[in-house]
């Protein structure tokens, strides 16, 4: 069938079905109908939007604001010890004593020590974004980059981070030492 004999077609279908249209009056009360049953209520989504945006303003306002605590060490002044004066020794006129107060000092947080990241694919294919994953390796996975080992510590535990692009697969790792 060629295009003339389907646009052909296609007018007689149309000329058979003129007398099978609705009355514009018929067309104009459905349209009506179907526009007030399926109309958008925006009204509840607007109130939600403005009761959540007061909130946040009111939390706002009401947070607390955070005040400058000056860091420096308190000195305290310990009372003046009682001498005995001596008949031979001249009376020497006490100096009240001195002894800072410091803050109790946090044990030393452990430093993590990291090599650089070794790629583990040849031809990665693009990467747009990825998550570091810390996990727990055998030693023997340093081997596998190309880090020297001791034959005695393969089955050790290190840990390493390890980059996972956003299809799942690994694409780089680097290892961790904890130092004090």
């Amino acid at each position: 069938m060629s295009e003339k004999e389907i646009i052909k077609a296609l007018d007689a279908l149309a000329k058979a079905d003129e007398g099978m249209e609705v009355s514009p009056q018929l067309e104009l009360r459905l349209r009506t109908a179907f526009r007030k049953k399926y109309r958008r209520r925006v009204w509840p989504y607007t109130a939600f939007v403005l009761a959540a945006a007061a909130a946040l303003v009111v939390f706002l306002a009401l947070k607390p604001k955070p005040q400058n605590v000056p860091s420096h060490a308190a000195i305290i002044t310990a009372p003046a010890p009682v001498v005995q004066p001596r008949a031979e020794a001249p009376v020497v006129d006490p100096q009240p004593v001195r002894a800072a107060v410091h803050r109790a000092r946090r044990p030393a947080q452990p430093q993590e020590i990291m090599t650089d990241f070794f790629p583990l694919m040849a031809a990665p294919p693009p990467f747009d974004r990825g998550e570091i994953v810390r996990v727990a390796l055998p030693a023997a996975a340093m081997r596998t980059v190309g880090l020297p080992v001791d034959e005695t510590r393969l089955a050790d535990r290190v840990q390493a981070d390890v980059l996972v692009g956003e299809e799942g697969l690994a694409r780089a790792i680097r290892f961790v030492r904890f130092v004090q």
